[in-house]
């Protein structure tokens, strides 16, 4: 199982709720270099106990066909230079219909597996939210018979078995049904069933082994459509969808907890005085006598007695710029600053917040001395993975509209300059880039 996406807590990639990776959410998408590594890694091990690395199936972290051409990329790699066989190779998908469209045109055969879990049109929206956002089970199901029909190939049918949910003997009919209605062959289709992997983010459980049997014989003697159950591995050590990466942030999220409560043993003792939000009233009269007596502050019928450390209510002005707003966002990109000393401490404070310590600036030191080595985040919370893509997607239109505008000029004959014909090179890319990033922003 191969892993094509790194996720953080709170945004959106194919959000399965009962999944532990979909509640996770989405960070960033891995490079087809990182992807085929797992694989290479894997193989070099077996290799060196004399045994070979012989079938991959993509699924598990990540929707693959939302990275769609770092997951081909490195399929091809795996074929061509680890002499994996193109039928060795598994892809699962919860549904992506214009990718799996693309895939089925690719010179590669590699297996499909589609994630369906539900066999109405409702109960798949509420377990699988993209169901909806692909055009629903006639458009998943129109475009896997088709892909069945022009690849040859049988497809996989992913069930993981929800006790009371969707294991009973009348679901098993209407997913046979489903199967049925779109003219999909017994022979062509296959189901693995999989009783549910528990999750913390889910209360639902795992199907017993009497309502596991009784569905496969239901598809199996009703409909003639081969299924298998399969067993949960790894549950004991957290190897199930996304979980290991779950338990992992659990185990920060306690030990930054412990940490907090360390360090408020050297908190200040109670009683001291608490710095907060006051209000400066330059009209409030108050003893400047010279000795160090509390000062006298102006008593109001309307206002509070205010000291230091009294807390008072505010709003945000209406006019203040919302640093959110897509339009504006722009205006935000390129800051400036007066001198190179205020550079170099803006530096200091970014480097504060990646967790890189550094000495404040010094106004006879270099700003370069004390700025850090760059370091590459494969990591990015979800608001700044949203503003960045909502920036990368405004410059990604307006390149694409800059092309278009391009290609009129050459078709009335217009001789293109070579930086002009370099940007209309880009088009294919920057609109696959603009695809992905659309994608994950919905």
């Amino acid at each position: 199982m191969l892993f094509t996406h790194q996720h953080i807590a709170s945004s959106f990639l194919a959000g399965c709720v009962f999944c532990a990776t979909g509640q996770m959410g989405f960070a960033r998408q891995l490079t087809s270099e990182e992807i085929f590594e797992q694989v290479a890694r894997f193989a070099s091990e077996l290799k060196a106990d004399g045994e070979r690395l012989s079938n991959v199936v993509m699924m598990g972290m990540g929707e693959p066909l939302a990275n769609y051409r770092n997951v081909i990329a490195a399929i091809r790699r795996m074929n061509e230079e680890l002499g994996i066989g193109a039928r060795k190779i598994t892809v699962s998908t919860v549904g992506v219909v214009p990718n799996i469209r693309k895939l089925m045109d690719e010179d590669i055969q590699v297996r499909l597996a589609l994630s369906l879990h539900c066999a109405t049109e409702e109960e798949r929206t509420a377990l699988l939210p993209a169901n909806k956002r692909y055009g629903g089970l006639h458009e998943l199901m129109t475009t896997i018979k088709e892909y069945i029909r022009v690849k040859r190939q049988r497809v996989t049918f992913e069930w993981a078995l929800i006790e009371g949910e969707n294991d009973s003997p009348e679901v098993a009919r209407t997913l046979g049904r489903l199967l049925k209605t779109y003219d999909i062959r017994s022979d062509m289709s296959h189901v693995n069933l999989i009783p549910l992997n528990p999750t913390g983010g889910y209360g639902g459980g795992p199907s017993g082994r009497k309502n596991v049997a009784r569905f496969v014989d239901v598809l199996e003697r009703e409909f003639g459509i081969s299924a298998t159950p399969r067993m949960r591995r790894g549950i004991d050590i957290d190897a199930g969808c996304g979980q290991l990466t779950a338990a992992n942030e659990k185990k920060k999220e306690k030990e930054a907890a412990a940490a907090i409560a360390e360090l408020s043993k050297f908190a200040e003792p109670a009683g001291l005085p608490m710095v907060g939000v006051y209000e400066d009233d330059e009209g409030d009269d108050y003893n400047d006598s010279s000795d160090e007596t509390e000062p006298d502050f102006k008593e109001s019928s309307n206002e509070p007695d205010l000291r230091h450390g009294s807390v008072v209510q505010f709003s945000i002005d209406d006019l203040a710029v919302d640093l959110d707003d897509e339009d504006g966002a722009d205006d935000f990109i390129d800051p400036t600053y007066d001198d190179d000393f205020e550079i170099a401490e803006a530096e200091r404070l970014i480097a504060l917040i990646k967790g890189v310590s550094l000495q404040p600036v010094q106004t006879d030191v270099a700003p370069a001395d004390s700025l850090p080595q760059e370091v590459k985040s494969t990591s990015i919370i979800d608001e700044d993975n949203i503003r960045d893509a909502k920036k990368r997607r405004k410059k990604l239109l307006k390149h694409l509209k800059a092309i278009n505008k391009l290609k009129d000029m050459q078709s009335n004959g217009k001789v293109l300059n070579e930086e002009q014909l370099e940007k209309v090179a880009k088009e294919k890319e920057w609109m696959l880039e603009l695809e992905s990033v659309e994608h994950n922003l919905m």
